[in-house]
């Protein structure tokens, strides 16, 4: 039989960013993160959360699987921790579903903090209803079996953004961003100067000074101006 290398890993161990690290992100939203990483690790605009108003954040147990296949989807719940996020690459199908929502009520009960599809995820409004944040492409109704192949804990992509094991993934209603995990401090940090800006600026414009002035667009106009 054919097979990729990849198929069947199955990786139980892996590195997670620090605890505080994790939280500390928690106070950016996505805009402001990817700001931070020079748009790096956006995935695609598809892949929004099933209902507005969703948000996660935690570190990524990544899986490979083929469009509509659960096998390795099921088996992934073996290694989640608590506030880990489910990532799927399901190849951007939009008609066959990776998971719906027994699956999922069981990854909410071990304490897993979202799932993030590049696919399609069925069984909508019971995933809505549990308060799991679900991201993906689309929903849809078919899924087809537990055959496989497949792989978990395995470099993949999602929404054209590469995703490693342990990797922070953070989704609000803009869609959602990959902070590698061996830069996450570095991230934080700059994210914090980002907001720390903005803040003060809006601060001026609150004062009474004008936009122009305060993002200190002048030189830029200047370059536009006919002689």
């Amino acid at each position: 039989m054919e097979k990729h290398p990849l198929h069947g890993v199955i990786h139980s161990d892996i590195k997670r960013p620090p605890a505080d690290i994790i939280k500390a992100f928690r106070r950016h939203d996505t805009a402001k993160i990817a700001d931070a990483m020079a748009r790096a690790g956006v995935m695609s605009h598809e892949i929004k959360p099933i209902q507005p108003g969703m948000k996660v954040c935690g570190p990524a147990v990544t899986v490979w699987t083929k469009p509509g296949d659960v096998l390795y989807v099921l088996k992934a719940s073996d290694v989640i921790q608590t506030g880990d996020v489910l990532v799927i690459d399901e190849g951007g199908s939009k008609d066959l579903a990776a998971m719906g929502e027994r699956y999922g009520s069981y990854l909410k009960s071990i304490g897993t903090a979202g799932i993030v599809i590049d696919g399609a995820t069925r069984d909508s409004r019971g995933l809505i209803d549990l308060g799991l944040p679900t991201f993906a492409r689309a929903v849809c109704i078919a899924i087809t079996g537990s055959i496989g192949p497949g792989a978990i804990n395995v470099p993949i992509q999602c929404g054209g953004a590469p995703v490693n094991p342990g990797d922070l993934i953070v989704g609000d209603d803009d869609g959602v961003v990959v902070v590698p995990r061996e830069h996450a401090a570095q991230v934080l940090k700059l994210a914090d100067e980002h907001l720390a800006g903005e803040l003060a600026r809006l601060e001026m414009v609150r004062g009474g000074k004008r936009f122009t002035e305060v993002a200190n667009l002048e030189p830029k106009l200047a370059a536009w101006r006919t002689p």
